[in-house]
């Protein structure tokens, strides 16, 4: 967040939040390490299973996401009383926006006026929509600004402005002199928001994914079942929004009232910069705004819908000079950036633990892998026969109606996207071999080779396929709301990762074969036909880990007040097996996703056809978790990861649906 002279907390406050984290930090950090042991357990029988599914062809990409860095002038709504200022704005390469007052202070290596990671923001291009937005935060407001122009909300008319929301802190409103600029920088700043925001789900670090798992096994111990977008973004990051989300009753309380009154007031008190901010404090007071894609307000508002929490503490009654809304979203800031700093502190202090844990689980578990998978199938099998009933009945009740529904809009999302990138592809190898012949030189050859393969990376050619990951959104999202599900974001994410991963794995395969004029057309069939054998099985294990997201927590959530009473009866056999790695609730929660993969592996049979699917689904399934002899209806219980991640054993394709670099974990 950087330095600043001054915070709106008290000492009171600061303690009060240090003592939030770090109980936060004392309840998660017991899940994290029982899903540590479970996700080596993973990772150990998925080696010694099936390698390489014949349906995977396309080789690994070496290269790592990074945001695509963008720079060049803005103007900025900031200031006491806020007006809009000339600015220089970089968007770094991890994701990080920096301003600066002008271009030479940048290029002497000045310090920036303000900066911000860019995880959880949404973006906004139109005046209306940002303060339509405002309307729906503060409904309470006196007036009826729906006549108002945009243009005199702001006093100050902008054509092309570029708003940024966060849900935990200030906005930021910026403009852009054309329609060009605007749409480079809203290429450069959305690319950014879901790379920076996707860093834990692109992981296959066992580590990563057990921190997914931990989190919701966390959250569901404190009764919160639905999935959302609270798993975007670093480690850290995600246990401050995990936090930020239990303090919203009271923060709520203490901002909401000053934002009232008129369209002007409300949007200058959403963007205002207080005098005392120095750089880093992210520039513009952000207050509660809700994440969003483009104005979906209904689905924003139900989708912050906190669980309760502890109050804050009493926030002073006097304010500085700037008045009180300056004060709110002063607030919102400090408490963000303590909860921040307090939670990277609490995982860095970890680190040295997990590292030795997860060298020790490695050598007690390998040795014992195969004893341990079969006594997990026994239990398994046991608790199956006495959960049957009730599993049964809520899925034939509440999920076999909608998962027809669910399952066709999960696969136009993601078939849509996918194609979009085979024609992309398709019609960049057609171009490239017409200019080869036109110009067959050697250095002719690599200009055009490296910007084919800078393909995936360039934002206003993928554009294209992420559109079409997002045309979706809103029906997918009525469909699944009732079933807790408000991670949109996440899954529109997962689905533009996929697209852009395939096409960087596609173009590795045929960058790596001989590019000259004269093979490149027996290249292109080769690439595209393994393209669509690849597109095929990710679309599969799209859909499997994203209904699995949809449908296993409310399934979890529904069972819980009758079946979970059923799992100590099974503690004594489970902790016999003298492995932290097997859990009786892991266990239980493996059996649901068995029975909930049946019933999607069945729709996707339905939907794509028997003789499409059949051959590849089995390959779908990422841990061989039922051994030989074991109940034959588990089949598709194999999968032994958890609702945030994907199904995938040797396949180079994992599809986003909650799973850091490993850097992530070193702060």
């Amino acid at each position: 967040m950087g330095g600043r002279p001054s915070s709106p907390l008290d000492k009171q406050q600061q303690q009060h939040l240090r003592g939030q984290v770090d109980t936060l930090m004392r309840n998660f950090l017991p899940c994290y390490r029982g899903q540590l042991a479970a996700s080596i357990l993973r990772q150990i029988s998925r080696e010694l299973g099936p390698q390489e599914p014949a349906g995977s062809q396309l080789l690994r990409s070496k290269k790592l996401p990074q945001v695509r860095e963008h720079r060049g002038p803005l103007t900025q709504l900031r200031g006491h009383p806020p007006r809009w200022q000339p600015i220089f704005c970089v968007l770094r390469g991890d994701g990080r926006l920096e301003w600066f007052s002008h271009k030479e202070e940048y290029e002497n290596g000045g310090h920036p006026l303000g900066s911000t990671a860019l995880t959880g923001y949404t973006l906004l291009t139109s005046q209306r929509e940002y303060l339509r937005l405002l309307d729906a935060l503060c409904p309470d407001s006196l007036g009826d600004h729906t006549q108002e122009e945009p243009d005199s909300l702001l006093e100050v008319p902008v054509s092309f402005p570029l708003f940024l929301q966060h849900p935990f802190r200030r906005h930021l409103c910026f403009s852009a002199a054309t329609r060009e600029a605007q749409h480079a920088w809203r290429l450069a700043l959305q690319g950014g928001i879901r790379l920076r925001g996707t860093v834990l789900q692109r992981s296959q670090a066992p580590a990563a994914r057990a921190f997914l798992d931990a989190v919701r096994l966390y959250r569901q111990h404190q009764g919160h079942f639905g999935d959302d977008d609270v798993t975007l973004g670093s480690d850290a990051e995600v246990l401050t929004a995990v936090l930020m989300r239990e303090q919203l009753p009271a923060l709520r309380a203490q901002t909401l009232p000053g934002l009232l009154g008129s369209g002007r007031a409300r949007a200058w008190a959403w963007t205002e910069v207080c005098p005392a901010s120095g750089p880093g404090t992210g520039g513009g007071i952000r207050a509660l705004g809700f994440p969003s894609h483009d104005c979906r307000l209904n689905s924003l508002l139900v989708s912050l819908t906190p669980i309760p929490a502890p109050c804050l503490g009493s926030v002073p009654h006097s304010c500085p000079a700037w008045g009180p809304l300056d004060r709110s979203g002063q607030l919102l800031d400090a408490v963000h950036a303590a909860v921040l700093a307090g939670a990277s502190a609490g995982l860095r202090a970890f680190q040295p633990e997990k590292d030795e844990l997860l060298a020790s689980l490695e050598k007690a578990i390998r040795p014992d892998v195969d004893q341990l998978l079969r006594q997990r199938a026994r239990v398994a099998g046991r608790l199956r026969t006495d959960i049957r009933g009730p599993l049964e009945s809520c899925l034939r009740r509440e999920v076999d109606p909608q998962l027809p529904r669910v399952v066709q809009t999960l696969l136009r999302t993601v078939e849509a996207s996918l194609e979009a990138v085979r024609t992309l592809l398709a019609q960049g190898m057609d171009r490239l071999s017409r200019r080869l012949r036109q110009s067959p030189s050697g250095t002719r050859l690599r200009r055009e080779v490296y910007s084919f393969g800078e393909m995936p990376w360039d934002l206003a050619l993928m554009q294209t396929c992420y559109r079409e990951a997002e045309r979706s959104h809103g029906r997918l999202g009525q469909l699944a709301a009732p079933f807790g599900f408000l991670g949109m974001q996440s899954l529109v994410f997962g689905a533009q990762d996929l697209a852009q991963q395939l096409a960087d794995q596609c173009l590795t395969m045929a960058l790596n074969c001989d590019q000259a004029a004269q093979r490149l057309e027996r290249v292109r069939g080769r690439v595209l036909k393994k393209f669509e054998s690849d597109s095929g099985l990710a679309q599969r294990r799209f859909i499997q880990g994203w209904g699995l997201c949809i449908f296993l927590p409310f399934v979890l959530s529904q069972l819980e007040p009758t079946c979970k009473k059923e799992l100590p009866e099974f503690e004594g056999d489970v902790l016999a097996m003298g492995s932290q790695a097997l859990t009786t609730e892991g266990i239980y929660e493996d059996v649901i996703r068995g029975c909930l993969l049946q019933r999607i592996d069945r729709e996707l049979k339905k939907t794509l056809g028997a003789n499409d699917v059949s051959c590849t689904l089995d390959g779908c399934l990422e841990v061989p978790w039922e051994q030989e002899g074991a109940d034959e209806e588990t089949e598709a219980e194999r999968e032994g990861g958890t609702c945030p991640r994907q199904p995938g054993s040797g396949a180079q394709i994992q599809p986003l649906c909650p799973p850091p670099s490993q850097g992530t974990f070193r702060s």
